[in-house]
């Protein structure tokens, strides 16, 4: 009898000890996205198949299993801390929220189990040796090279609901981002291309992509190594020679806009029209140069990623390639960028699931033809409201904006500017979404004051994408 109660009493111990064991556990996998856990991890590579490579530590009494340990955080890592690196190298996480993965624990718990299914996106990893084995009071600290499948893990993110799809952020029927890569001003000043502009009486001085690219062999070879390095990664690429020779050949493409009845004119910028024009949504700046340390060369970039809409910077990233024997200028290029390409991508799709939540930024303005006889302070009842025009107006762009937002920075009796104008992607047209811009915006401003009681005929003038005229008085 004494024997089976003996028994009984380790089995219940066992038990507690087990029940212990396994909460430990599931408190293991919870410090895994807990505030405050953090990860001894840095990248020092960003594959160019979805991969990143993160130098990580493990912790553990046995050396076998710190190994072990550092695969598990490697993947952590990319899921819920991010890591970064030297030269602009960072991973984002993709579950950055800890309350979603408290949401999922149930699957995460079985996902960072020994032997688990995060060992599925571990590409690779090397067997630590020398330096990177640390004999510590209670066990090991091991550090180890691991190339984990990250363009695969958020996959699975994505799968089972964790994040949402990239898509279903920007929309299914979203448009895509595409851009254009040109010299920056810079680039072109140093190397003389380049020509003066009258800007309504002020001369500018401003890029002349045209003989650029006439004279030097060396941008023809950036911008199209550029162009294939964007389009392997998804990005459609508008050619900045096709797009220039498309404005040439366009005989309707003028630099001036005239009133047919007065003669009033507005102009645009040669580089207003090569945006609108070609209709990218980003304008990859690109600055370069090459050094030269005995037969080696290298390559020193500053790539700059500018919204074509609002010509803020969205993106950037800087660095020097390693020196190589190598003489070719597209070579040199790529073994330069590549190692921040993806980074930089990541930045600019950011910005594009930005807009996807606040619209997109542009600029309106509304003006009044001199010999019109309107003014932006005459009066119209409109539902028994008796307002000045401009409150109209005001009230019309508070209704058609993203979250009414817009700030309207100067106004006066024949003229408003609104700024920071956040306007949707899209609109609805026959039960289908359509890509919505700053012309389409204007363009239903001319239409509301077309109709009682107002009756006003304007003119819709853009200048680039992202900024419109809407002109008051005459066609």
């Amino acid at each position: 009898m004494k024997k089976l109660n003996l028994f009984i009493t380790v089995v219940f111990l066992c038990s507690l000890s087990f029940s212990s064991f396994a909460q430990n556990i599931k408190k293991e996998y919870k410090k895994l996205w807990a505030s405050d856990v953090s990860y001894e991890c840095t990248v020092v590579g960003i594959g160019t198949d979805g991969t990143k490579l993160l130098k990580v530590w493990g912790y553990e009494k046995k050396e076998a299993e710190a190994k072990i340990e550092a695969k598990k955080n490697a993947v952590a890592a990319c899921l819920f801390k991010g890591a970064v690196g030297t030269r602009e190298q960072i991973v984002k996480a993709i579950v950055p929220d800890p309350s979603i993965a408290d949401a999922h624990q149930a699957y995460f718990d079985k996902f960072f189990e020994t032997g688990g299914q995060y060992l599925q996106y571990v590409a690779l990893s090397t067997d630590a040796s020398g330096k990177d084995i640390v004999k510590m009071d209670k066990g090991y600290k091991v550090g180890v090279i691991v190339s984990v499948m990250y363009d695969k893990l958020r996959e699975e993110m994505e799968r089972q609901g964790v994040v949402k799809k990239l898509s279903n952020v920007l929309g299914d029927n979203a448009k895509k981002p595409t851009i254009m890569v040109v010299p920056s001003d810079n680039w072109c000043i140093q190397n003389k291309f380049t020509q003066t502009f009258d800007n309504q009486g002020t001369k500018e001085i401003i890029p002349d992509y045209k003989a650029a690219m006439q004279n030097s062999s060396d941008l023809l070879l950036v911008i199209g190594k550029l162009n294939t390095l964007m389009a392997d990664r998804g990005f459609p690429a508008k050619n900045l020679e096709t797009e220039m020779k498309n404005i040439t050949q366009e005989s309707a493409e003028m630099n001036m806009i005239t009133s047919k009845e007065s003669g009033s004119s507005v102009k645009e910028s040669p580089i207003d029209i090569l945006k609108r024009t070609a209709k990218a949504d980003i304008i990859m700046q690109m600055t370069w140069t090459i050094n030269a340390v005995g037969p080696k060369k290298s390559i020193t970039f500053n790539l700059q990623g500018l919204d074509a809409y609002s010509g803020k910077q969205i993106a950037g990233s800087q660095g020097t390639g390693t020196p190589s024997f190598s003489t070719e200028l597209p070579l040199l290029l790529e073994e330069a960028v590549l190692a921040h390409l993806d980074n930089f991508n990541t930045q600019l799709m950011a910005h594009f699931t930005d807009l996807a939540t606040n619209g997109r930024e542009v600029k309106v303005m509304i003006n009044t033809f001199a010999n019109a006889g309107i003014s932006l302070e005459d009066t119209y009842d409109v539902e028994g409201t008796d307002d000045e025009l401009q409150i109209h107006i005001e009230n019309w762009m508070q209704d058609h904006t993203v979250n009414g937002s817009f700030n309207l920075s100067d106004a006066s009796d024949n003229f408003m500017k609104f700024e920071q104008v956040r306007i949707p992607i899209f609109y609805e047209r026959s039960g289908k979404q359509q890509a919505y811009d700053t012309r389409r915006l204007v363009s239903d401003l001319q239409n509301y004051l077309k109709k009682p009681p107002f009756e006003i005929t304007s003119k819709v003038y853009l200048r680039g994408l992202g900024e419109a005229w809407l002109i008051l008085g005459e066609k």
